[in-house]
């Protein structure tokens, strides 16, 4: 059996910059990173969400916690390019909208005070934002737009960059599923085991039911629904300066994403929209399978199609269609980046923001892993872990 000094299982926005801090740190690592199914719906091993053409980054966010991670994520997306070939990071602009009373005031508060201290932020009008971009903001919105530093990144690129470092760096890339762990040792699909003295679960969405952490964490993994609208190459020249948007429509109770114009695999170009207060709770294995074999809900997908064609009434789209995502909420609001026993570190919880600032987080759970105290990272929360009694 190969031993390591950790075991990274997880190949995801956390995990897979996890391992590669570890191995650029001079550790033996081995990453346990289960592939992108070929066909989905017959893919019986962990799906992941980072499966994906486009995610929003950017460094203005409600907390000021999540806009250092974020911010300490970017600043690191031109050397991961320079030195995988990859191009990760589009910087197209973010824009951040919301209410001035009502239940959001406190996260409207929230992003116009981090962006008092961000270079390039502006704050604007519902107004300003009609006449520059087009887009049918509430009136009573305050507005935050980010020229520099936001945008969106790949979230399949920057995946691939992180692993290719982590290999060049001496990391053994195990692209297969883990399927149990006892102790130090991880058993993987194919049958092999592998052993570390540190093992690092970073399994996102999955970490609450596939039984390779001693504890149940305390999370809530919901099942949510994206809409994709295809648009013509017209339509999307028309759109070139438009950034990444997060907005709260008039009367709602929660905020709303939408993406520029991103070309997806299948060739196309599409804008990809988002947002759900509530959803389906996912609770086994078997759900997050039988949800991600299946295309989402259609009347959630309508929902959101409506919105963004409220947003942009000058919008033409070609067809529509819904995709399946999961989202992990913890009890604490942040990630847990926390030591669970000798030799066992809990690296999970995105609350739906892993991605842009996925890198943050996985230099936080190589330290963890280490046996390093973070509290002198710069942050308020402790990114502790809560477990289910």
């Amino acid at each position: 059996m190969e031993r390591f000094d950790f075991v990274v299982i997880g190949g995801g926005m956390m995990g897979a910059p996890c391992a590669r801090h570890l191995a650029e740190a001079g550790h033996r690592v081995a990453l346990v990173a289960a592939p992108e199914p070929a066909v989905k719906a017959e893919w019986q091993g962990p799906f992941g969400s980072h499966f994906d053409a486009a995610r929003i980054t950017r460094q203005v966010a409600a907390d000021p916690d999540w806009a250092l991670l974020s911010q300490r994520s970017i600043a690191r997306y031109g050397d991961l390019e320079a030195r995988s070939g990859q191009t990760i990071f589009r910087e197209v602009g973010a824009l951040m909208a919301g209410p001035t009373d009502g239940p959001l005031a406190g996260f409207t508060e929230g992003f116009l005070a981090v962006a008092q201290s961000v270079e390039g932020a502006e704050i604007l009008s519902a107004g300003d934002i009609w006449e520059a971009l087009g887009l049918a903001l509430p009136d009573e919105s305050e507005v935050c737009l980010e020229r520099r530093g936001g945008g969106w990144i790949d979230p399949r690129a920057m995946r691939h960059a992180q692993v290719m470092l982590a290999a060049h760096a001496g990391a053994r890339i195990v692209p297969q599923a883990a399927v149990a762990r006892n102790g130090d040792v991880v058993a993987l699909a194919d049958g092999e085991r592998i052993g570390g003295d540190e093992i690092v679960v970073a399994t996102g969405p999955h970490a609450g039911s596939d039984g390779l952490l001693p504890l149940v964490p305390s999370m809530k993994v919901w099942a949510r629904t994206i809409a994709l609208a295809r648009i013509s190459e017209t339509m999307a020249r028309r759109l070139a300066g438009m950034p990444s948007v997060i907005w709260v429509p008039e009367g709602w109770d929660h905020d709303l994403y939408l993406l520029p114009p991103v070309r997806y695999p299948d060739g196309h170009l599409y804008l990809k929209i988002g947002g759900q207060l509530d959803s389906p709770r996912i609770h086994s294995a078997a759900d997050m399978r039988d949800w991600f074999h299946g295309t989402g809900d259609a009347a959630v997908g309508a929902r959101l199609m409506t919105q963004m064609r409220e947003l942009m009434p000058d919008l033409k789209v070609q067809a529509t269609h819904t995709e399946p995502c999961a989202v992990v909420w913890t009890d604490t609001g942040f990630p847990y980046v926390a030591r669970v026993a000798e030799g066992l570190t809990v690296l999970t919880g995105g609350n739906g923001a892993a991605a842009k600032c996925g890198d943050e987080l996985g230099r936080l759970g190589a330290m963890v892993a280490r046996g390093q105290d973070i509290s002198g990272e710069g942050y308020a929360t402790d990114f502790r872990a809560v477990w289910v009694p």
